[in-house]
């Protein structure tokens, strides 16, 4: 099933989102979890976040065509900022967490990135042990309020950028649209680093459509929903993940929940029944195995039970995709069994 709508590039993605879903406020977009309960994030409050956190970029000096380096683990900041850094068409450049201060040093210096965005203290403490070997970066932004130092010169908290967006808003109003309409599908949208195994470290240049036709390609593949529920775990930084699990979600209109961790994923599937995940082979050869071997050890007429269950479900998927789901098949009915 294709795309409700074609684009050409991520920003104009961004503005079919917010002009197709943003409308219904109550429409979750994203959700993370506090504490102990998954919190939504509406496509009406994303499309806000972005603006300002846009426009603070904007009232820090960001231009088109300038890099930003993106160092957070997956999080709904991760996606907000990308959508604002590719919307005034800069580019971003995003980074693994896991990354050594040294790599981050080169990655920075070679991209030759003017600003720096970090999720947490541990992050911010990496950059900050190579900051004065980074002469092109001229400012830091940390997404944790509680994470960010005060003494540091050019850095702000998120808070403070989107302060600093409204402003920035209130004089500007409608620069944000039009840099949005001036990106075109040819230029760079993001930088990604080798994992620099044979030497230094080498960027990839994509641009926008190098992604942006891999999406509308699976989406002519597969069937995917505005009512499906992906779970996020795999690194966005990644460019399977930022596509497979964040372009070609959010392009069908899905929802989109964050695992707390890789650890958490089995319990994580169960607080948001996912509907859709991308993964590697090895995640769900480990799941398949751990399953197997808890129903093998238990009674010969539970493990029949899992069995019919198995097939059963087989038959609804294969249903389901054809779009004809019989009556034998229904779900409502098979749990009167």
């Amino acid at each position: 099933m294709g795309p409700r709508r074609n684009f050409k590039t991520i920003p104009e993605l961004f503005r079919i989102l917010v002009d197709e879903y943003g409308k219904d406020q109550s429409k979750a977009m994203l959700s993370y979890k506090v504490d102990k309960e998954y919190v939504n994030i509406t496509y009406q409050q994303f499309k806000t976040d972005v603006e300002l956190t846009a426009h603070g970029l904007l009232s820090l000096g960001i231009k088109p065509g300038d890099k930003v380096i993106l160092l957070a683990e997956n999080r709904p900041e991760w996606m907000m900022f990308d959508f604002a850094i590719l919307g005034i068409g800069a580019v971003d450049v995003p980074l693994y967490p896991s990354l050594t201060p040294a790599d981050i040093k080169f990655i920075i210096n070679n991209s030759e990135s003017k600003a720096v965005v970090v999720s947490n203290k541990l992050l911010l403490s990496k950059f900050l042990k190579v900051k004065d070997e980074c002469p092109g970066v001229e400012s830091i932004i940390v997404m944790n309020e509680k994470d960010a130092d005060n003494s540091v010169s050019g850095l702000y908290s998120l808070s403070r950028l989107k302060q600093m967006g409204e402003e920035h808003r209130k004089f500007n109003p409608g620069q944000f649209a039009e840099l949005n309409e001036t990106v075109k599908e040819y230029d760079i949208c993001t930088i990604i680093y080798t994992s620099g195994t044979t030497g230094e470290p080498k960027g990839v240049l994509l641009t926008h459509h190098n992604i942006v036709s891999n999406v509308l390609a699976a989406l002519e593949s597969i069937h995917v929903t505005h009512n499906e529920v992906f779970l996020s775990f795999l690194p966005l930084c990644h460019i399977f993940e930022r596509m497979a699990g964040f372009y070609l979600a959010l392009a069908s209109g899905s929802h989109v929940a964050f695992a707390v961790s890789i650890e958490t994923v089995p319990q994580n599937m169960v607080d948001v029944k996912p509907t859709l995940m991308t993964a590697v082979p090895r995640l769900f050869e480990r799941f398949h195995a751990r399953v197997i071997k808890t129903v093998e050890a238990g009674p010969e007429k539970k493990q029949k039970i899992f069995h019919w269950g198995v097939e059963i479900g087989k038959q609804y998927a294969a249903a389901r995709k054809k779009g004809r789901v019989p009556f034998a098949l229904d779900p409502r009915r098979l749990r009167t069994y």
